[in-house]
This record gives C-alpha cells, sequence and structure tokens, in this order.
C-alpha cells in the first residue's frame, strides 16, 4: 500500500490515485470526495507531527531508531525529507538514526563530517534533512556555526609561535611566545605550571594536581549496600554514569546427616541480577556456584561464577572434617571444621558456609558461593530510581550429627561519576 505526504506529486494530474487513502480520479463517486479531503487533512497533521519535535528517540548513544508518523517505506522515498527529533539520551561517536526499521544512516552536521561526541543534547529537538544520495542526515543549521568556529579557531592557531628548550630561537631556553606575546621562564615549583590571564600577559600558576582537579570534576563518590529487599536506589544530583558491582548471596553448608544447606538468595538491582549458590549436602557433596544470573539495561563489565562449595570427608574410625564453603570475588568462605557444626560464610561476601561434620561418621559438604556481575549505566539508564535487594543470609542444614554454616548474604556497590 502506497500512501504518505511524500509520495505527492507536483504534477497536479499525476496526483489522481498516488496515495492510496486518497481518490482524486476523474469521474470519482459523491461519497469519496469527504473521505479524501479527511485523508488529505491526515497526510498534513502526519507531516506536521513529524516537525513539531513532538518525536522522540529511542536506542542508545550511539544508533538511535525513531518511528515517524508518515511512516517512510524506503530510503527513496525519505530522500530529501525533513525531521525533528529529540534525542532520548545525548550521543556518542558517529551516532546512527535508523528511521521506520529502514537501514540506519549517520547524523551529521555537515556532509561527511561526523558530530563529536556530546553535541545532540538529551531532551533538546534537532531537525535533519535526509540526503540518499551520501547517505546521511544532515543537521538544519549546524554548517554556518560550525564552520565559522572552526576557521576562527583555526585562524587563532596559525598565529601561535612555541619555542621549547631544544630550539636556537631567540627566546632563551624555556619561553615559549603566544600570538607575540613573551613568556618568560621563571622560578616554580616542580608540581607547577605557567598560565595566562584574558589578555595574555600577566603570568600566574597553578598546581598540576588543581589542574587534574578541574578536568577531572566532581570527586566520585560511593554507595554500599549490605541489607534490603525491593529498597529504592535515589540517583543523585549531576549523575552521568555508574558502576555497579553485585554479590549474589552465598549458600548454607550439609549438616552432617539428614539436613542440606539453603541455596543462597539473589542479588538484583534494576534488571542486573547475581544469582546465590547451591547448599551443601547432608553427609555428601558441595553445592554449585551461583551462575546464570540476567543482565540488565548498560553494559556487562565482567559475570564471574562463584566457587563451589567441597565434599565433606570421614576418616572411618578416626575424624569427619566438613566440607570447605565456596570462595567468590570477595572471598568469604567459612572455614572447614574438625568434628562440629560448620563455620559461617564472612559477612556480606557471597561465601559459602562450610558442612557440619560429626565424630567419624559423616560430615556435610560445603555450600556454594554467590556469582558477581559487574556492569555500567548512564544516567538516562538510572533514571531517577533503581529498585533493589541484597541477597540475605542463607540457613546452613540443621542438625542431623552437626549443624552446616550459614551462608553469607551478598553485597551491591555503586560507583558514582559526575560531570
Amino acid at each position: 500500500m502506497t500512501q504518505g505526504l511524500y509520495i505527492w506529486s507536483k504534477t497536479a494530474a499525476s496526483n489522481s490515485n498516488a496515495d492510496t487513502s486518497i481518490n482524486w480520479a476523474e469521474g470519482q463517486s459523491p461519497s469519496s470526495v469527504n473521505d479524501s479531503a479527511r485523508a488529505m487533512m491526515a497526510r498534513l497533521a502526519e507531516y506536521r507531527d513529524d516537525n513539531s519535535g513532538s518525536l522522540t528517540t529511542g536506542g542508545i548513544l550511539t544508533a538511535y531508531t525513531l518511528t515517524t508518523n508518515e511512516v517512510f517505506d524506503s530510503l527513496a522515498h525519505m530522500d530529501k525529507q525533513k525531521i525533528t527529533v529529540v534525542f532520548n539520551v545525548t550521543s556518542g561517536a558517529t551516532p546512527t538514526l535508523a528511521v521506520d526499521s529502514l537501514t540506519a544512516k549517520p547524523l551529521r552536521i555537515t556532509t561527511g563530517t561526523a558530530p563529536p561526541t556530546g553535541v545532540f543534547i538529551a531532551g533538546t529537538p534537532y531537525t535533519f534533512t535526509y540526503y540518499n544520495s551520501a547517505g546521511e542526515f544532515l543537521q538544519e543549521g549546524a554548517a554556518l556555526g560550525t564552520s565559522a568556529v572552526v576557521n576562527a579557531n583555526l585562524a587563532n592557531m596559525a598565529a601561535w609561535t612555541l619555542k621549547g628548550n631544544n630550539t636556537s630561537g631567540s627566546a632563551a631556553p624555556g619561553d615559549f611566545t603566544i600570538d607575540a606575546l613573551t613568556a618568560k621562564a621563571s622560578p616554580l615549583a616542580a608540581d607547577e605550571v605557567p598560565i595566562w590571564d584574558a589578555a595574555g600577559a600577566a603570568m600566574k600558576k597553578a598546581t598540576l594536581t588543581s589542574l587534574a582537579s578541574a578536568v577531572a570534576g566532581a570527586a566520585v563518590t560511593v554507595q554500599t549496600f549490605t541489607s534490603g529487599t525491593g529498597a529504592t536506589y535515589t540517583a543523585p544530583a549531576g549523575l552521568v554514569r555508574i558502576r555497579g558491582r553485585i554479590m549474589g548471596g552465598g549458600a548454607g553448608g550439609g549438616a552432617a546427616t539428614t539436613n542440606s544447606g539453603t541455596s543462597g538468595n539473589s542479588t538484583t538491582f534494576g534488571g542486573w541480577n547475581a544469582a546465590g549458590g547451591t547448599g551443601g549436602t547432608a553427609g555428601a557433596a558441595g553445592g554449585a556456584g551461583g551462575t546464570g544470573g540476567a543482565n540488565g539495561t548498560g553494559t556487562l563489565v565482567a559475570r564471574i561464577p562463584g566457587g563451589a562449595g567441597s565434599a565433606g570427608y570421614v576418616a572411618a574410625g578416626t575424624a569427619a572434617l566438613g566440607g570447605l564453603g565456596g570462595n567468590g570475588v570477595f572471598g568469604g568462605a567459612g572455614k572447614s571444621i574438625l568434628n562440629g557444626a560448620g563455620a559461617n560464610g564472612s559477612t556480606n561476601t557471597g561465601g559459602g558456609g562450610s558442612g557440619g561434620a560429626a565424630n567419624a561418621s559423616a560430615a556435610g559438604g560445603g555450600g556454594g558461593s554467590g556469582e558477581y556481575a559487574e556492569f555500567w549505566m548512564t544516567a538516562a539508564q538510572v533514571g531517577a530510581s533503581q529498585t533493589y535487594t541484597v541477597a540475605a543470609t542463607a540457613a546452613g542444614g540443621t542438625a542431623g550429627g552437626q549443624a552446616g554454616g550459614n551462608g553469607a548474604a551478598g553485597l551491591i556497590i555503586i560507583e558514582e561519576f559526575y560531570s
């Protein structure tokens, strides 16, 4: 079905039935006149809304998607058509846009020139025209402003003269000139550099440490969560991105006889999940480490399965040794116990509890450690808040002979980065 303002012809006679929803053919029935007029109004409304700033992109900072009201059916029909979009996230390097499920094409400020990272700001409308011959979307009004800034900077750079310590020019070693203004070498501390005021004449000094701080921006802050079920993380003002590190809960160790340990609980942050370990078996094998947790919105850095608990050991007629709990990324395994109740995993490490051991008769297996997941999320992906749950302690098997140790609770560490 062919329809849309973009296929209308500038030749009136060609428009009799060019759009399948509009009938202006000779000898049309009277009942089709009002339908055709209303369809034309709908087409104009589609064009209006595609250029009013009411369209918001989907996708990510380097690969945007967009659904229009006109619904372009080919890149050829979209040639030289204009659309206005509001970006859902601030752009990254060399961004592209896929309109109405058509092939993605680059967004550019001048033909063949990709915009620098961060040029298109989230929540701000921008107008583009698509050129099919070059296969690119050109930003409206960008060329003049961009070229003017570039040309001015190039002109300024051409006037700079730099002379370092290894030159034979007129300036003394350590001196150099900028726009014919000479900066003289002066005694500076090892951690200091010369800078100039707006006029370029007065030399001052600043420490390298202070300059580095200015570039880096605000210090990173860290929040650590050791408990909470269905709790809320609130994004701080000025947040740019976070790095999340989450640890699933350790499992309990098996009792010497009868009762196996409880499997560990999952730790979650939004859609991210780190699985708990498997409980140790009574009088037998250790439990498996946690694995198979889900990825949420953002970028996965690492996902590491938890360590398995070891099996209990019995030296017939002599002694029994409970299985060691599984270690995770943060360690924390419950230590193996000779002829006694199992040991708990270390607090908030996700380590497994060890198995219980009954004197010379039976020994339970250690519980598996929780899984570890690490990821990045942008401020847009975090949003105003995220719901989280820290895996709670998992009980060891209750005594038959000797009880197993408890698996350790999990952990969430959120590092917050600012502009």
